[in-house]
């Protein structure tokens, strides 16, 4: 960042205590931008994009070849300052927010824009990062001056699926039997019936299934069962394929010649990844495996598919402390003070940026920024939201995957 720029901050308000977002939801909040000295600005922009990449390389030296492929969900930008020569333009695969702007030239001092985006209401895949993949929903803020390198600084967002509980096929239960006849180092059969409840499953919730096994057979087995995650990314034709344990367990041994009935209980992650479905270059889904370990022989087996949803009811309102101490949480870090809050400015700088008395106001100077009736009076988090956690809603500095 360049001497005269002191400070370029991107803020946003948490809307819930998960610190998350999803379809139709409002990101609002704000740039904080302290200069040392007046400059002058060719353009000054927010935007919220919302991209799915996969990439992954295979073989070597003179047969090495990459794989890789995008896809773009949500491109909305507000301008603060724009050149007077795009104005009106068109961008492509880009919408155009509108909201407060600015002259091109900046004062010295710590000013403050705000901005305001929708998500779109339609059903894009949640933020994930894979194997060889990722989906993302950042807010970057750019600044561009003439004979200057561009200042820019982004945040991501939590962007999640919403659940509304109407996914009724996923209720239904899941049953299957699987039996074995042995021929080699052995003889008899065992048979195996495996009932699950349902099909789809909340993050932190319980599998419950339950294990019939009639061990017939000259040889002693165990139960096991597993829980994988498989993850899918394609580009073109290609398609790389990785699989992950979420749990891997051993039960009780059941001897030759005895019946048995289990239970078996699966709790999910609270963190665990949701299924994913809706994105045409990358896939997450599940599978859980109940089998019978039989030495020297294959084992018999039951696969169920296993989707695994968000919650279906959004986390309560944000209350404060216990005592209610503080009826209202702090404001952000680093933010420029509230109206009345600020010191006064020292001799020589721009006035007050709050004060509508002191001049520029609308229609003092043409071009010159800013217009102090412009900055909205409610920067307070809203009560119901949480305490802002600086390491999530504060920004960083650059990202090789952040496209400008």
């Amino acid at each position: 960042m360049s001497k005269s720029i002191k400070e370029l901050s991107l803020h946003y308000d948490p809307i819930n205590e998960s610190n998350t977002f999803t379809s139709g939801d409002i990101v609002e909040g704000r740039i904080v931008l302290e200069v040392t000295k007046k400059i002058k600005v060719d353009s000054f922009f927010v935007k919220l994009t919302g991209d799915a990449h996969v990439s992954w390389t295979k073989g070597s030296g003179d047969n090495k070849r990459t794989y890789s492929d995008d896809e773009r969900y949500v491109n909305l930008k507000q301008y603060f300052i724009q050149d007077s020569s795009k104005k009106g333009e068109s961008e492509k695969n880009t919408t155009l927010v509108d909201g407060e702007t600015y002259g091109s030239v900046i004062r010295p001092g710590s000013h403050v824009f705000p901005f305001r985006f929708q998500l779109p209401q339609q059903n894009m895949p949640p933020s994930f990062k894979g194997f060889h993949g990722w989906v993302k929903y950042i807010l970057m803020v750019k600044l561009s001056r003439p004979w200057k390198s561009p200042s820019s600084t982004y945040t991501e967002l939590n962007f999640v699926l919403r659940n509304d509980g109407t996914n009724d096929h996923l209720l239904q239960p899941q049953s299957g039997t699987q039996d074995k006849k042995m021929k080699f180092f052995g003889s008899g059969k065992m048979e195996m019936t495996v009932t699950a409840e349902k099909t789809g499953y909340m993050q932190g919730e319980t599998i419950r299934v339950f294990v019939d096994i009639d061990n017939s057979s000259s040889r002693d087995v165990k139960l096991k069962y597993s829980l994988k995650q498989q993850q899918t990314f394609i580009a073109g034709r290609s398609t790389n394929r990785s699989n992950k344990d979420i749990v891997k367990e051993t039960r009780d041994r059941i001897p030759s010649g005895e019946k048995s009935k289990f239970i078996v209980d699966v709790t999910l992650p609270r963190d665990l990844t949701v299924t994913i479905e809706n994105c045409r270059i990358l896939k997450v889904q599940y599978e859980l495996k109940v089998y019978l370990d039989v030495s020297f022989a294959s084992d018999p087996e039951v696969k169920f598919p296993v989707v695994i949803l968000p919650p279906d009811q959004p986390c309560p309102p944000w209350q404060g402390p216990p005592g209610g101490s503080q009826p209202y949480p702090p404001p952000q870090p680093n933010l420029v003070p509230y109206p009345g809050e600020l010191p006064p400015p020292p001799a020589g700088l721009y006035p007050n940026l709050y004060d509508p008395t002191v001049p520029p106001y609308p229609g003092a100077a043409a071009g010159v920024y800013p217009n102090p009736h412009a900055i909205p009076l409610g920067f307070h988090l809203a009560p119901s939201a949480p305490v802002s956690d600086p390491n999530q809603s504060t920004t960083k500095e650059s990202s090789p995957n952040v496209p400008y």
